[in-house]
């Protein structure tokens, strides 16, 4: 106290009041996908899915619709591990496009029939994990899956691309999921002339794995 004296303690305590809460957050990374909004949180715990967010337990940060990205363009969105709560799979799917991410939890958030998306896939680049839940439904629908396992592909020494079917977001069935391994050209280009697939990012490499998830 002597040292900082009275106006410097309260100036300490006010910045680390201000600070502390967001370095003890994020243990949890959270995206609520709605029609009109997009909220980005980081929290200090798991929530229930599709519960109220707590502001004493998450920081949040409300982003405009404009930041998504189209659906064959670059992807900005790195996370380790990401869960998203969602009502809008269109504006899921323009989120998640060309986005890296090693653990992704997808939670539909309201039981009402999908739009009809204006394409048929959304490409997730190096996930290892996948689950998809609909707890708002009677049957409390949830499924997870370990890609690539079929193909014993190791995960942190081969490159490796899931391609998501509209149709998982949807959850009318439950979905399926298996994986090839396939050239790539001099020019970062695989053999599938239908998909968009960004390579930006992933180490230089002759082949990857490509999981088809549907």
């Amino acid at each position: 106290m002597t040292v900082l004296g009275h106006t410097g303690c309260v100036v300490l305590y006010c910045v680390l009041g201000l600070v502390m809460p967001r370095l003890l957050r994020g243990e949890f990374t959270l995206a609520f996908v709605r029609e009109d909004s997009l909220l980005i949180c980081l929290c200090s715990q798991d929530l229930v899915a599709c519960s109220v967010i707590n502001s004493s337990e998450c920081y949040c940060d409300d982003r405009p619709l404009f930041t998504l990205e189209q659906a064959h363009g670059p992807g900005t969105v790195y996370y380790k591990r990401l869960t998203v709560w969602y009502t809008s799979s269109l504006n899921v799917a323009r989120l998640l496009n060309n986005s890296e991410i090693r653990h992704l939890a997808l939670f539909k958030c309201d039981s009402t029939v999908d739009e009809l998306l204006p394409f048929d896939h959304f490409s997730v680049r190096r996930l290892e994990r996948l689950s998809v839940s609909f707890p708002l439904r009677r049957s409390g629908q949830s499924q997870d899956v370990v890609l690539g396992r079929d193909m014993g592909a190791p995960y942190h020494e081969e490159a490796r691309i899931a391609i998501i079917h509209r149709a998982v977001l949807a959850g009318n069935t439950g979905f399926k999921a298996y994986t090839v391994r396939t050239e790539v050209d001099s020019k970062g280009m695989v053999s599938f002339p239908n998909i968009f697939m960004s390579h930006e990012g992933l180490p230089e490499m002759t082949s990857m794995f490509v999981t088809f998830v549907y």
